[in-house]
């Protein structure tokens, strides 16, 4: 029996092996590919899919930069009946008309005007004031009252502004 005869009947069969496996590894990525387009089969078959909505963080940065919250301070699940809401008053400048509105996370609200207004929020919610303060003195707009548990805007805060795009609040649970 010739050496190089069997080498090369010996390489055909392992290139075509090779070949078969390759072949079936690339038929059966596809078919994975396709299973993981329903939501089903992606549940069972990865564990970022079984895995979501649930936190992965024990604690995170406070957003005003103050340090490190744990998760036994914030509240765990806000009741459904509690509502958080603000109440905001304008104090315009003596004898100026004002026109400012209140956007809640860039859509208008309200506008603010000689009565308070109420306002609900969410945690996450961006207030900003937007309008025409004529003149050379800035109307005040102050947060009067909080209801429900944020630790962010205070009772009593106060931003002054002209009627360029102001940041008011930024709410916080």
């Amino acid at each position: 029996m010739d050496f190089d005869k069997w080498l090369q009947r010996f390489v055909t069969k392992v290139e075509k092996i090779i070949f078969r496996l390759a072949l079936g590894l690339v038929v059966l990525l596809f078919l994975v590919q396709a299973f993981l387009m329903e939501d089903d089969a992606r549940l069972f078959l990865t564990k970022t899919d079984q895995l979501e909505g649930i936190p992965v963080m024990d604690s995170i940065q406070d957003v005003l930069g103050r340090g490190m919250l744990k998760e036994e301070t914030r509240p765990a699940i806000k009741e459904k009946d509690e509502e958080t809401a603000l109440a905001i008053k304008l104090i315009p400048p003596e004898g100026v008309s004002v026109k400012l509105y209140l956007q809640v996370n860039n859509r208008i609200a309200a506008q603010l005007g000689e009565t308070d207004i109420y306002v609900p929020v969410k945690p996450g919610d961006l207030l900003e004031l937007v309008g025409d303060v004529p003149g050379n003195t800035p109307a005040r707009v102050k947060i009067v009252k909080v209801y429900g548990d944020l630790q962010a805007p205070e009772e009593g805060c106060e931003v002054t502004t002209f009627g360029e795009k102001e940041l008011l609040a930024w709410i916080i649970p």
